[in-house]
C-alpha cells in the first residue's frame, strides 16, 4: 500500500478545482508549516473561503477528512528531514549546545504529534484494549524500552498482559491469542523482523492488533487492524532513539490516560493498592 502525500496529490488537482477549494489548496501550498496548526474554520477564514470548501476539497482529494489532510501534509513535510539526523552528534559541543538541541527537538516532537492525533482511533484503542481478556505486547530495542513502560502501566490498573524482552517468546505468546484477546505492536521503523512477525501471528490467532509507528508505509503498519502514528520526524538509521522514543512514550501516555479516565471504576482500586504495596520499595 503507498500512501501518497497531501502537498502532490494538492498540486496534481490544483488547475482543477473550482475557484472556492483552488483558493484553500493554494493557501495550503505555500503555508503547509501553517496548515498544519490550524482548525479547519481557521483555514477557511485565512484563505478567504468556507469550511464547506475545505471539506468538498478533501473529498475530491479522496482524503478521508481535514484530520487525514492534516497527517499527509504532516509526512510531506517531515520526509524532508528523514536523511538529516534531529539530534546531531558531534565532537566539541557543549552541554548547552546538547541541552538545547535536545529540548528544542522534542518541543518539536509534541507538536507534530498534536497535529496528527486522531482521536477515533484513540477511542477504538483504549476500547479495544479494555474490552480484551489478554493484551500482549511486542516491542524490541529502544521500541522495547516503551512496551515495558506500557507493560507496567497496565499491570498498574489490574489488567491481563503479558511482554517478554525475548524476541522468541513475544511470537510463540502471539500464536496463543484468540478472537477476544488485543496485541499491540511497538516499532518506530515498522520493519523489525521479529515485531512483524509477533504481530502478524497474533492476527493469525484472531487477535485485534493495534500498531504504534512512524506514519507512512512499513510492514506492520500493514499487518495491524489499527494504527496510532508518530511523526516521521527521525531517520530509520540514526545515532540513538531520541525523539523517536519520547513520541512513542507520549502515545502510550495518552493510551494509559485515557483508560483510566473512560473506566475510573475498573482500575482506582488496583492504582490505589499497588500504590499503597510499592510505597515502602521506592526509596
Amino acid at each position: 500500500m503507498h500512501i501518497q502525500g497531501g502537498l502532490i496529490l494538492l498540486k496534481e488537482y490544483l488547475e482543477s478545482l473550482p475557484e472556492a477549494e483552488k483558493k484553500v489548496a493554494r493557501f495550503i501550498l505555500e503555508n503547509p508549516e501553517d496548515f498544519i496548526r490550524l482548525s479547519i474554520t481557521e483555514v477557511a477564514k485565512k484563505c478567504s473561503s468556507s469550511v464547506a470548501a475545505v471539506v468538498r476539497l478533501c473529498k475530491r482529494l479522496g482524503i478521508d477528512g481535514f484530520k487525514e489532510l492534516k497527517i499527509r501534509i504532516t509526512w510531506d513535510l517531515s520526509k524532508g528531514k528523514e536523511t538529516k539526523p534531529s539530534i546531531k552528534i558531534e565532537p566539541g559541543l557543549s552541554v548547552a549546545e546538547i541541552s538545547k538541541s535536545i529540548i528544542y527537538n522534542n518541543r518539536i516532537i509534541l507538536d507534530a504529534i498534536l497535529n496528527i492525533i486522531d482521536v477515533k482511533k484513540f477511542e477504538t484503542a483504549t476500547e479495544r484494549i479494555f474490552k480484551a481478556d489478554r493484551i500482549d505486547i511486542y516491542g524490541v530495542g529502544a521500541s522495547g524500552v516503551v512496551a515495558m513502560d506500557l507493560y507496567q502501566k497496565l499491570l498498574r490498573i489490574g489488567m491481563k498482559c503479558s511482554y517478554s524482552a525475548d524476541m522468541q517468546l513475544q511470537i510463540t505468546s502471539a500464536c496463543g491469542l484468540d478472537s477476544n484477546d488485543c496485541a499491540i505492536a511497538i516499532s518506530y521503523s515498522g520493519e523489525t523482523p521479529s515485531v512483524v512477525k509477533a504481530i502478524n501471528e497474533a492476527k493469525v490467532s484472531g487477535a485485534y492488533t493495534i500498531s504504534i509507528t512512524r506514519f507512512g508505509t512499513n510492514k506492520v503498519s500493514e499487518i495491524a487492524d489499527l494504527n496510532l502514528y508518530v511523526p516521521f520526524v527521525e531517520p530509520i538509521l540514526r545515532e540513538g532513539a531520541m525523539t523517536s522514543r519520547i513520541s512513542q512514550l507520549i502515545i502510550i501516555d495518552i493510551l494509559f490516560s485515557i483508560l483510566a479516565s473512560r473506566h475510573p471504576e475498573s482500575f482506582l482500586a488496583s492504582l490505589n493498592r499497588t500504590a499503597e504495596v510499592l510505597k515502602p520499595e521506592i526509596r
